[in-house]
């Protein structure tokens, strides 16, 4: 769906999910890294350092250790919240989708089911533009100079497929629900005129219903439809850039790594296409329709899980902002501890 600019319904499902990674390294780590490096002192010529010299640097080695196990420590308690609160969230997302997918509204169920499809479909979008923004994040990571990020490109690589997959996740969900809307090929199902002796051009009840709910729905999938194109068109551009990119790489594991996200983003698109054009070749859903009390009963309890949804997205939001720091920090000690013994190891030569 569309991946950037999504607007925000205050009763959409806000749904997120764990990210086995962290927001792009800020430049205030990179740089007290930069910093941290410049202020060690130079390896001392072999022999030069005495006993009580390798005694102090063997005891702020000891604390340096401490430090970076307390980080590493953190950042796998905010890691392992993250993964329940996930869990929590996405089981109940799936409930939502497989209920809304096998209904349908009724003559008197005033619309309520296309609204409440309508709602979690904006939910879920939101959702992608989260993942779309962390993906970027990462994006700019990946290609950034080394010093420049206090995360390794490892990790960040391993995010990215992380999100790509819930990304893709979304997708299918939305489409799930798009393509349980009311199809134009339902038409014939209903008799326009009911005629009888007394009236022989009334509408039916049903074929206004019907009317309605078909306009409705073609309105949404028109603008899944534009948000599949708006992804194609990102898509597009970030693969002329990738092979730009390869053009002045000389690098042959970076030229392997782009030549591999070209050919995603080459399938990516392809299945974008593929998904809008399923869309509008839907056929008829296989649905249910509801009566007019059980559709009010669903859209007071999926409200109740909305609001639910909503505050574990938000405690969500801050776990990932602790994880963010929590990683980078457990990286910045890891790698100053690693320069402390390696400059150790070469004075005891």
């Amino acid at each position: 769906m569309k991946e950037v600019d999504l607007k925000r319904d205050r009763g959409m499902w806000m749904v997120a999910a764990v990210l086995s990674g962290v927001l792009k390294a800020g430049e205030s780590m990179a740089a007290d890294a930069a910093a941290d490096r410049a202020a060690e002192p130079a390896p001392a010529a072999v022999g030069a350092t005495d006993a009580s010299e390798r005694a102090q640097r063997q005891q702020y080695a000891d604390v340096l250790a401490a430090e970076a196990a307390k980080s590493q420590e953190r950042l796998d308690a905010i890691s392992q919240q993250l993964r329940a609160l996930d869990g929590d969230i996405e089981s109940r997302v799936d409930r939502i989708v497989k209920l809304l997918a096998t209904v349908k509204d009724s003559t008197d169920s005033r619309g309520r089911v296309r609204r409440s499809k309508d709602k979690a479909i904006e939910g879920l979008k939101n959702s992608i533009a989260f993942y779309v923004r962390e993906r970027d994040k990462r994006d700019q990571a990946l290609v950034a100079p080394e010093a420049n990020v206090a995360v390794s490109k490892e990790s960040l690589a391993k995010d990215a497929k992380v999100l790509d997959a819930r990304i893709e996740k979304r997708i299918g969900q939305i489409s799930a629900l798009a393509n349980s809307l009311t199809q134009n090929e339902e038409f014939n199902r209903y008799e326009r005129y009911r005629n009888d002796e007394y009236d022989y051009s009334a509408e039916t009840k049903e074929f206004k219903r019907f009317e309605k709910d078909v306009g409705g729905s073609a309105k949404i999938k028109a603008e899944l439809v534009q948000d599949l194109k708006a992804g194609i068109d990102k898509q597009t551009r970030e693969l002329e850039g990738l092979r730009e990119m390869l053009k002045t790489t000389s690098d042959p594991k970076r030229q392997a790594q782009i030549k591999n996200e070209i050919e995603e983003k080459q399938d990516r698109i392809a299945e974008r296409r593929q998904q809008a054009e399923e869309l509008l070749t839907a056929n008829a859903p296989n649905t249910k329709p509801l009566s007019g009390k059980a559709a009010f009963e669903i859209d007071k309890m999926l409200a109740e899980m909305t609001l639910d949804l909503q505050s574990d997205f938000r405690k969500f939001q801050q776990l990932v902002a602790e994880r963010n720091e929590a990683q980078k920090r457990a990286q910045f000690h890891q790698d100053r501890l690693l320069r402390l013994r390696a400059s150790m190891t070469s004075d005891a030569k």
